[in-house]
């Protein structure tokens, strides 16, 4: 089951968060089972971090058990080019020459994303 939730596009993985039939926090591990399986030979993720991944994805579950809808994206993870700014998480470019380099705010399209509900 994890690899067809790993495989859900993002429309119907935010449905079937909305409609229950499956919680944020299962699509999360499903996805970092399936980054798991592929990342030695992908080498596509520059940073991750699968505990905060995890903890934004209970607080989506359990803003949505109480009712609160935070966005058409609530609780559906979404991964985040190195070259776009997260404020938790460093933001690299690709390059030594910003290696460490965490820039404290969100680029625009990545605060879109966290205000949709989603989880970076």
């Amino acid at each position: 089951m994890a690899d067809d939730l790993a495989g859900l596009g993002l429309v119907d993985a935010a449905k079937a968060i909305r409609d229950g039939r499956i919680t944020s926090l299962d699509l999360v591990n499903a996805c970092l089972d399936r980054i798991t399986t592929l990342e030695f030979d992908v080498q596509a993720w520059a940073h991750l971090d699968p505990e905060h991944a995890r903890k934004q994805a209970r607080d989506a579950d359990g803003q949505r058990r109480t009712g609160r809808d935070i966005g058409p994206l609530h609780g559906v993870p979404i991964g985040v080019k190195d070259i776009f700014d997260t404020k938790d998480m460093p933001t690299e470019d690709g390059s030594v020459l910003h290696a460490g380099r965490t820039p404290g705010q969100d680029a625009s399209c990545v605060a879109a994303l966290r205000q949709a509900g989603a989880v970076i």
